[in-house]
């Protein structure tokens, strides 16, 4: 079945592809180039890893360039937007799969079996083997399929256009995004800092301390001051930049 593509707006908003210090947004193939060299992908906002899908497009390879130097590696792949399509969900299910659960478990799953259940002063070491194996074994077989075995996707031109998917729209959630996951990551570091200051400081209590303190057991506690407030100040600020951006 044959992919609806709707046309480009004239004063469509592109996302603005490429990743810093591994967050940004980054196209995603989901099927092989046809015969004329297009092929969908889903632009994804990533950290480190995909986290949502933004928007999809029928999409063809305009270039590539190295930039490498002699103490960075830069790689720039160019794309020709021919037009825009709607996210498939199949297609982000199987991303999150690949991702977030094959891969990982791939790379930790050994070591942990390997601590737990393998009584051997080198069992680390062997579960550090197998990983990386199943790890290679696994970008190979991602590789084979992208290039071989993913199906070649027909296009149909559809009149009108997606609706509510304008290219702004999914590119100022981009951006909110981003900002979000910034904020969010210096509050983690903002924790570690309280936490640590704390510690020195001898507020965090220990089993040895005759009494409870309600204050440190809450507040100056790990899970709030290390998970609760990066979601905090992550979610406000993505709070804020909505709330601005409605005005």
């Amino acid at each position: 079945m044959a992919d609806p593509l709707y046309p480009l707006a004239h004063d469509e908003d592109l996302p603005e592809l490429g990743t810093y210090n591994a967050i940004g947004t980054m196209l995603l193939h989901n099927s092989r180039a046809d015969e004329s060299g297009g092929f969908f992908a889903t632009c994804w906002f990533m950290v480190i890893l995909p986290v949502v899908p933004l928007s999809r497009y029928y999409v063809r390879q305009a270039g590539y360039s190295d930039e490498s130097g002699l103490f960075s590696i830069r790689t720039t792949t160019n794309y020709e937007i021919v037009g825009r399509s709607r996210v498939r969900w199949t297609e982000a299910v199987r991303t999150y799969l690949a991702w977030w659960i094959v891969m990982p478990a791939a790379l930790v799953g050994p070591n942990v079996v390997a601590a737990v259940g393998w009584e051997d002063e080198n069992a680390g070491f062997y579960g550090m083997i197998v990983s990386v194996g199943l790890l290679f074994l696994l970008l190979t077989l991602f590789f084979v399929y992208g290039r071989y075995w993913r199906p070649v996707r027909e296009v149909r031109w559809a009149e009108g256009e997606t609706g509510g998917t304008d290219g702004r729209r999914w590119q100022g959630l981009a951006s909110m995004l981003q900002m979000a996951v910034l904020v969010g990551l210096l509050g983690f570091f903002l924790g570690v800092v309280i936490f640590f200051t704390a510690l020195a400081m001898g507020e965090i209590p220990t089993r040895l301390d005759p009494e409870p303190n309600p204050y440190a057991d809450t507040v100056l506690h790990p899970i709030t001051l290390l998970a609760g407030l990066p979601v905090v100040t992550g979610m406000l600020t993505l709070a804020v930049l909505a709330s601005r951006r409605r005005r």
